[in-house]
């Protein structure tokens, strides 16, 4: 063999190992190469596919056997604790950058505990790009958990937001059904390509002809507006039935709250809020409550969603909320309820 041989075979097997450590890198360090799997839902949309115990990015995610990041409910007898029932979006889901203790349910089940002096399961029931349309039917699937209350999470965006379906379920790389081959293939497509590559390729028009289509048959901000009122006002009479104590928690965009003079106002969120009392359901309105301070964007990991800071600042306030708005939870006994 030549030396111009042996040298292309050390080479190539030099770059093969290196490979070989990188994918190994990516897999142990970061948790690339088995991401949180969703499925599709025939009526929810979709949901994590259950009992998933992974890591990504050095933070735990766990997925229960109900498709909530919570731990498996516990068995024990009625009035021994707490059960309180997140129904949100990515805000309350946390995202994998979030470790599973730092999400706002389990912020708030630890304050609680405190506040109650007792055990308190915070069940979270969300996923990305949920909608209130998406709550509802999780809700109507799976019930109330024989929980003491419920918190709706509405984020600004979910107000005018649908009710998102399938159709993304493993062919959006950030909704995946099943793991990659390798982690070096998450990482191009999920993270490299859509943020480094695909912003700079020219737009051929195919893709841009078939949104314009989308928007033309899709209903318009205005109607989506008007249903999500309607999944709300079904939700809240659903959770009324049940007997339940609820609580809104409204969740601003950083750009409403960050360089705001005045609180951040508009119809349709005045709108909103009149629905909700009209229901008699108490709204813990961030938008309200952060828009006069100058210390808020550090509690924002982007334009919507909340970093660990701001997780904890959302519990301190919710979990006060909790304890004083919902029939006393921490000093009647739990009422368990049959769903």
């Amino acid at each position: 063999m030549s030396r111009r041989l042996r040298y292309f075979g050390y080479a190539g097997a030099g770059l093969c190992l290196l490979a070989v450590l990188f994918e190994l890198v990516l897999r142990v360090g970061l948790g690339l190469g088995t991401p949180p799997l969703l499925r599709a839902d025939p009526t929810i949309g979709y949901v994590f596919q259950a009992d998933q115990n992974t890591h990504r990015f050095t933070n735990r995610v766990h997925i229960n056997n109900y498709h909530q990041r919570s731990e498996d409910l516990r068995q024990a007898p009625d009035s021994t604790f707490v059960r309180v029932l997140f129904l949100g979006d990515s805000v309350t889901w946390g995202g994998v950058l979030t470790d599973q203790e730092d999400t706002i349910p389990e912020e708030v089940e630890r304050r609680l505990a405190k506040q109650c002096k007792r055990p308190v399961e915070a069940l979270n029931a969300s996923a990305g790009s949920w909608g209130i349309g998406n709550l509802r039917a999780y809700a109507e699937r799976f019930g109330f958990f024989n929980s003491d209350a419920v918190v709706l999470q509405i984020g600004t965006h979910d107000l005018t937001q649908a009710t998102s379906d399938a159709s993304v379920v493993g062919r959006h790389p950030s909704y995946p059904n099943e793991n990659p081959m390798l982690a070096i293939e998450e990482l191009v497509e999920r993270y490299l390509w859509p943020r480094y590559v695909r912003p700079y390729l020219p737009d051929l028009g195919g893709s841009e002809a078939s949104r314009n289509e989308d928007d033309t048959l899709s209903p318009g901000p205005d109607a989506r507006f008007a249903q999500n009122l309607d999944h709300l006002r079904a939700l809240v009479t659903d959770i009324h039935n049940a007997g339940l104590p609820i609580v809104i928690l409204h969740t601003p965009n950083r750009n409403e709250v960050v360089g705001q003079r005045e609180p951040p106002s508009s119809p349709r969120r005045q709108r909103f809020l009149e629905v909700a009392d009209s229901m008699n359901v108490p709204v813990v309105n961030l938008a309200a409550r952060w828009a006069p301070r100058s210390d808020i964007r550090p509690l924002y990991r982007d334009h919507v969603h909340l970093n660990e800071r701001g997780n904890a600042a959302v519990a301190e306030i919710l979990g006060s909320a909790l304890a004083r708005r919902t029939d006393s939870l921490c000093t009647t006994d739990s009422r368990r309820r049959a769903q």
